[in-house]
């Protein structure tokens, strides 16, 4: 509740909206009335698929903004045709045939397009979409963000972006909807951070409390007690934290849905035989699952639990080798033995702070030199700044660039736009260049303006095979290891859609690789090598 006489959004949904010809019904759904009704602040779904996560997001769309006049709702998914897909088959096919909404809610007058929607009551829907740059999604002034396939997303990249679109509402509600995968992704973040609550059933035969998170739950006809193996009804069940909130007054409702808690794939659920018999069939589909997937999609898929590590391209040990370097120093060190030791060309590049999600982003300063007769680049010089006080830094990188004579810095210009400019000021135009990360259809171009727009996925590709062939030389493991660390907090993986990218948990910082990766671009840019192999 927020203010006044609490909205029963599952009691407006029921009474108006019409799914596949028959008015909406939550009786196979008695979990998700209280995440209808909860007006929580900020609110997670971890979800198996089939699930009905898109059919619930789209009907809290609009029984939201049915309800509260001017309301308006900014929907995101990670690519263009998934939200294509649930503007169009999802929320628009519930608008068009939902008689009493048409008829009310919607006029010729009133947008009814893919990308915005809006009602005869002032209400609006925006839909766009978002996986590794929030860009496209600036400008809309909303009141609810929804993320939809949420694990599929950069969080530090896309979220407070796009959070930043409802600085001037009074409600600023959060609604993150997706299926888990590895145990470092966006979503296990936001699981963590959240009450963790499980749909709780009671055992009718020894009185246990049982909810579903492992494949030990799962019987012949449905979920059993792990306690006596007695067949559980989800439709008694009900909700419980598992975790107490933070004392930090952003509680976010974390709410665990697995296929096996579904009514509507339980015998014990139902009284005819023909019910039954269908919902046995979809439980032996549940089975067959079990015995067809891997253990991490089983459990991702269909339990709706993280699992497994991320793939990392790179080791440790092949990290370890390379640092075989001379010490990092402040000062450039010439003669025999020094950093500055057969070094012909020297770059550098800048991570910046963007304030960081959860506390654990800083700017990072990368110096390398090229050493011709090793084809190598050495680390020079690298410092981790906390990013506290931007000024002080961008004074510190500066006088540092100087002291090397580094010839050109490339800074990220996501959220260095700024920072960058006044280190022009400082060095020269000519000597600083911007580069922004993103889905790019190329993996690297000039915009014609100001940056080059680098894909972020190509970039990390190639830079760590760079590494790999042993390319580029580090300091003494001793002085190496956060940033060495911040490499390996770097993982793999494939979206919903097959595209392979790469992410870090929230909780663990990658900016020594970015600043290592825009130094070893600002070498490239010189040298007038800009093939990237994809």
């Amino acid at each position: 509740m927020i203010t006044g006489k609490p909205l029963r959004l599952s009691h407006i949904a029921e009474s108006l909206l019409w799914l596949d010809g028959k008015p909406f019904s939550l009786n196979d759904y008695p979990m998700y009335r209280t995440i209808y009704d909860g007006r929580y602040k900020s609110t997670l779904m971890m979800c198996g698929r089939q699930v009905a996560k898109s059919t619930s997001m789209a009907n809290f769309i609009i029984t939201e903004s049915i309800s509260m006049p001017f309301f308006r709702s900014y929907y995101l998914s990670p690519t263009k045709e998934q939200t294509l897909i649930f503007s169009n088959t999802r929320l628009g096919k519930t608008l068009s045939y939902s008689p009493l909404v048409k008829k009310h809610f919607q006029s010729p007058e009133h947008a009814d397009r893919v990308l915005h929607r809006s009602y005869t009551n002032g209400s609006e829907n925006a839909f766009t979409y978002a996986c590794e740059d929030a860009d496209r999604a600036r400008g809309f002034s909303a009141d609810r963000c929804l993320y939809d396939e949420f694990q599929d997303m950069l969080y530090d990249a896309v979220v407070p972006v796009v959070n930043a679109c409802m600085k001037n509402s009074k409600y600023r509600f959060e609604f993150y909807a997706g299926t888990p995968k590895t145990m470092e992704a966006s979503i296990q973040y936001v699981w963590d951070n959240s009450t963790q609550s499980e749909w709780v059933m009671k055992c009718s035969g020894c009185g246990k409390y049982n909810f579903v998170v492992s494949e030990k739950s799962l019987g012949k006809h449905g979920p059993i007690c792990l306690n006596c193996g007695k067949g559980l009804n989800p439709r008694e069940g009900f909700w419980v934290d598992m975790k107490k909130p933070e004392d930090s007054g952003r509680v976010i409702k974390g709410f665990h849905i697995p296929q096996p808690i579904m009514p509507a794939n339980i015998a014990l659920c139902y009284n005819t035989t023909e019910e039954q018999e269908a919902a046995q069939e979809r439980w032996n589909d549940i089975l067959h699952d079990m015995s067809m997937y891997s253990a991490s999609k089983f459990r991702n898929e269909v339990l709706g639990v993280s699992d497994a590590q991320g793939a990392r391209l790179i080791s440790l040990d092949e990290l370890k080798s390379l640092c075989v370097g001379p010490s990092h120093s402040h000062y450039p060190r010439h003669g025999a033995g020094g950093n500055m030791e057969g070094v012909s060309l020297i770059v550098a590049g800048v991570d910046w702070s963007g304030g960081g999600t959860s506390g654990v982003s800083r700017t990072v300063l990368w110096v390398w030199g090229w050493v011709p007769a090793e084809q190598r680049l050495r680390t020079l010089f690298y410092k981790i700044y906390p990013g506290n006080n931007p000024v002080a830094d961008v004074q510190s990188i500066a006088e540092t660039c100087q002291l090397y004579g580094v010839a050109l810095v490339v800074g990220d210009a996501g959220e260095g736009a700024l920072a960058n400019a006044e280190l022009r000021d400082r060095l020269g135009h000519h000597r600083v260049m911007m580069v922004q990360y993103g889905a790019a259809s190329k993996p690297f171009q000039h915009n014609g303006v100001d940056r080059y727009h680098a894909d972020r996925t190509t970039m990390i590709d190639n830079y760590l095979m760079f590494l790999k062939r042993q390319a580029a030389v580090y300091p003494p493991y001793e002085e190496t290891k956060e940033p060495i660390k911040d490499i390996l907090n770097v993982f793999e993986e494939v979206t919903t859609s097959g595209k392979k990218v790469w992410r870090h948990s929230p909780n663990l910082p990658d900016d020594s690789l970015h600043a290592q990766l825009f130094g070893w671009l600002a070498f490239k840019i010189l040298m007038g090598d800009l093939k990237f192999y994809a």
